[in-house]
């Protein structure tokens, strides 16, 4: 299985894993509707949950409803810089955002890769810090054996892990505590530039 490198734009984190983030055949909030996050419109610096290098990320709301993500490391072993299109939706108390990937370090990724969706959850605490989850693959894995949300999981202990559950269902499952299970640690957490 490959190795993505998200360590430019949604955190260099990713870095860290050894194979594509769950993904979703369609994006969480399609029911809701799309607006940029006005809470994140800016730039952002922190850490990944495994790496010490500092991360930015800044957000620029587009025109189109989405928001274009700029992230870099500028040092350290993981230097890289990424950009991603990112949709935000709030389904009941959570609020997620959808990422697809642009570029990478200037290069465009391939067409396939530019069509998946990643859902990340993610949450702007009272002290300011912006805390950003990954869907967990195991859990993810687990509950989609249990029919407690449509999926496929592919062969072998890396295998890719798709959420297949049409926009109602999908909107539905994340807004229960069942869904929220999915985001288990952190996968960012960062704070406003001044």
């Amino acid at each position: 299985m490959r190795v993505i490198r998200l360590a430019a734009a949604l955190c260099a984190a990713l870095l860290a894993t050894a194979c594509l983030p769950v993904t979703s055949s369609v994006p969480v909030g399609s029911t809701v509707g799309f607006k940029p996050d006005s809470a994140l419109t800016g730039i952002w610096k922190g850490h990944g949950q495994t790496l010490t290098e500092t991360t930015y990320f800044s957000f620029f709301p587009q025109q189109d409803g989405a928001i274009t993500v700029l992230g870099q490391t500028p040092d350290g072993k993981d230097t890289g810089w990424g950009v991603y299109s990112v949709q935000t939706a709030a389904l009941g108390p959570y609020h997620f955002m959808n990422a697809r990937d642009i570029s990478s370090d200037g290069k465009p990724v391939d067409a396939a890769e530019a069509q998946k969706t990643f859902p990340l959850l993610y949450k702007v605490n009272g002290d300011g810090a912006l805390v950003i989850y990954l869907l967990d693959e195991k859990k993810a894995g687990a509950a989609i054996k249990a029919g407690k949300i449509a999926g496929t999981i592919e062969p072998g202990q890396d295998g890719d892990i798709v959420l297949t559950a049409p926009a109602a269902d999908l909107d539905a499952f994340f807004q229960t505590p069942d869904g929220r299970a999915l985001f288990v640690k952190p996968l960012a957490i960062l704070r406003r530039e001044k």
